[in-house]
């Protein structure tokens, strides 16, 4: 029965008149509002209560994003935590080691609005916070200077840059932080030297060296690691400075506590043997007796090459060369420059 009647109702429908409207319609009044529009629902992901988070929650929340897989995410989250940063006094709930275990990493992001804002939160730390964590530092701006992408190269020396002025003499003081990011400094700028008679061909200096002309981005790089590599071994010829010795200083010595991490790790009495890399040279005599033996020849014949080409590059090998001079003495670097023309050339440079 039901069916039926529904069936009935449908057929009524086909004869039934549709009502049409005739005529004008009635003037809207002056004061008439349209309501007939329909907006979209908005949702507060945060409602203003009294129980609305806390700075130390907000820290910890974008701490927790600095790892998120979304550039935007991990950009906003470090542009926060730098802004906390550099209040007066700094807000920083979870510690300078725990900051730089979960940062670090990302030295070499892919995106270049998270590595710049990498190292301007780096920037804001303090340096007595810095130093005991500069082995591990430096790690990653080794990857960093290493890595294939340009871009980060670049900005690997920026971080390289950051970490000399922050706690230079920790650096080249501490653990495989002397002779292995010298290695990195000689293989980025490309001036290796081949293997010698015994085991190889012909030893000598490599007929392809490092140039600057070609891609922009290249050219500008090349002076600049030459700019810090003069930086580094700047930091690393420089003198240790120490009052004069008094008498009552052997008995202080013998109560005070040490400011600096690890101060008897050179006796390696709890650790495997290093091998001449992964050493501790703590002192000026110590490092540039290795570096004389294995790095000063070959930077020397680079500073030649780049002093050659010229312009930013030739600015940069001088500077280069004044710093080694300073430091590490003469050695056979003046021995280059037999003719007076081009000695006056170099003195220009330098100037």
């Amino acid at each position: 029965m039901g069916s039926s009647a529904r069936k009935k109702k449908e057929k009524q429908k086909d004869f039934q008149k549709p009502k049409l409207k005739v005529g004008k319609a009635k003037p809207k009044a002056n004061n008439f509002t349209d309501t007939s529009f329909k907006s979209k629902a908005i949702v507060l992901q945060q409602q203003l209560t009294d129980n609305a988070p806390t700075v130390v929650e907000r820290f910890k929340h974008n701490f927790s994003l600095v790892g998120s897989r979304s550039d935007t995410h991990r950009r906003d989250a470090l542009a926060y935590l730098t802004s906390q940063l550099s209040t007066n006094p700094p807000t920083n709930p979870v510690g300078t080691s725990a900051l730089l275990h979960k940062v670090l990493p990302i030295m070499s992001d892919s995106s270049k609005s998270v590595r710049a804002n990498l190292l301007k939160l780096l920037q804001c730390l303090p340096a007595d916070q810095v130093r005991p964590h500069v082995e591990r530092i430096i790690l990653y701006i080794r990857g960093a200077m290493t890595n294939i992408s340009q871009e980060v190269k670049d900005d690997g020396l920026s971080y390289m840059e950051w970490l000399l002025d922050t706690a230079g003499d920790d650096v080249v003081a501490s653990a495989g932080c002397w002779v292995k990011p010298l290695n990195d400094f000689i293989a980025v700028l490309g001036w290796s030297i081949r293997p010698p008679p015994s085991t190889g061909p012909k030893s000598g200096w490599t007929q392809a060296p490092r140039t600057t002309f070609g891609a922009k981005k290249h050219g500008e790089s090349f002076p600049r690691q030459m700019m810090v590599l003069a930086k580094f071994l700047e930091v690393g010829f420089r003198a240790e400075s120490s009052p004069p010795w008094t008498p009552r200083d052997w008995l202080n010595g013998l109560s005070v506590v040490p400011r600096h991490p690890d101060p008897y790790g050179y006796i390696g009495l709890f650790k495997p043997a290093r091998d001449e890399d992964s050493e501790m040279y703590k002192t000026k005599q110590d490092r540039l007796e290795v570096f004389n033996k294995k790095f000063r020849e070959a930077i020397e014949v680079g500073v030649d090459l780049g002093r050659k080409e010229g312009g930013t590059a030739g600015r940069a090998a001088a500077t280069l060369a004044a710093t080694l001079l300073k430091g590490a003495g003469s050695g056979n670097t003046a021995s280059r420059f037999d003719d007076d023309d081009e000695q006056h050339l170099w003195a220009g440079y330098i100037m």
